[in-house]
């Protein structure tokens, strides 16, 4: 099959065209050049997502589309000559979530500006160019290696460190990731086999807890503090303690239906395997590899002064 990958060399993009070409593929990626190296085995064609006339007059059996965030950028390239177009979209796509659960067939934005209502707008422009040939995946939280955002390889990174670490919740909380590398896999899945619709791109609800996920990374000594005392200290959600959002404000978070993916083929790793593979990536490197794209999204390491004040709130 004759691929086409926009964006391709960072995190998602990266592991879609790695996994492309171990199935044998041919594969171009189409990206400014700016952040990643690219795969030696792809073509990588340069340019702005704005302006698509590098690739005009070429075709493809199918495009995955990892980068697109603005609609008009996402109708240039759904005017591409390809066979099928699998969108990673997100699940912020939902005005519901994360306050509420929802599933695949919850309303999307209609209007508004945003990061969501920019997804939920590139879905329906590619999906009016498209028509059947269109699948749109609405990721969950996407986690792995080469994670350039750093939310698991931050809770990694800490509990390597050892000493006492403060963990935020409970330690039963239920959890919904998807490893990058099974996210890519899917959307090669839907390309291939030319599946249209919509999909929820994350784990099955129930898929791990908070204790399992930050247990795996090492041995250091995790202390639990309930929501309540995190919220009164004005802990800033899902950032100073990376995916941590209160679970009575916000219990869609982690009800997010998957049914219609698992049909389709949607299956995850153990989250044991891919926090393990996180840490061996952090300790060849990693994080000095990612370079500073999207840097400002990264949450901060926290101070040990903070991390005492946190844990003095239960001891």
């Amino acid at each position: 099959m004759k691929l086409l990958v926009l964006g391709g060399t960072v995190f998602l993009g990266r592991h879609v065209v790695n996994e492309a070409l171990e199935r044998g593929h041919e594969v171009t990626i189409y990206s400014r050049g700016l952040h990643g190296e690219p795969n030696p085995g792809a073509e990588h064609v340069i340019g702005d997502r704005a302006d698509v006339t590098p690739l005009k007059g070429r075709a493809w059996d199918a495009a995955i589309d990892t980068s697109g965030f603005e609609p008009e950028q996402v109708a240039a390239s759904a005017s591409l000559d390809v066979g099928h177009y699998v969108f990673v979209s997100s699940c912020n796509a939902y005005p519901d979530w994360p306050e509420q659960p929802v599933d695949e067939d919850s309303p999307t934005w209609q209007d508004g500006e945003g990061y969501g209502q920019g997804k939920a707008a590139s879905e329906r422009v590619a999906h009016a160019a498209m028509g059947g040939r269109f699948a749109t995946v609405r990721a969950g939280l996407i986690v792995g290696t080469h994670d350039n955002i750093f939310r698991l390889p931050w809770w990694v990174r800490r509990i390597a460190e050892g000493g006492t670490v403060p963990a935020p919740g409970n330690p039963d909380q239920e959890l919904q990731i998807i490893d990058a590398r099974d996210l890519a896999s899917f959307c090669l899945d839907l390309a291939e086999q030319r599946i249209a619709g919509a999909f929820n791109g994350t784990g099955p609800i129930g898929q791990t807890t908070w204790g399992e996920l930050l247990g795996a990374a090492g041995d250091a000594e995790l202390v639990w503090i309930p929501d309540e005392k995190l919220v009164e200290a004005k802990v800033a959600e899902w950032t100073e303690l990376p995916m941590w959002l209160p679970a009575d404000a916000y219990p869609g978070t982690w009800r997010i239906g998957t049914a219609k993916a698992q049909e389709a083929g949607l299956t995850t790793r153990p989250v044991v395997e891919t926090v393990q593979d996180v840490r061996a990536w952090l300790e060849n490197g990693g994080e000095e590899a990612i370079g500073d794209y999207r840097a400002e999204h990264r949450p901060p390491k926290m101070s040990a002064e903070r991390e005492a004040a946190l844990l003095q709130l239960v001891w």
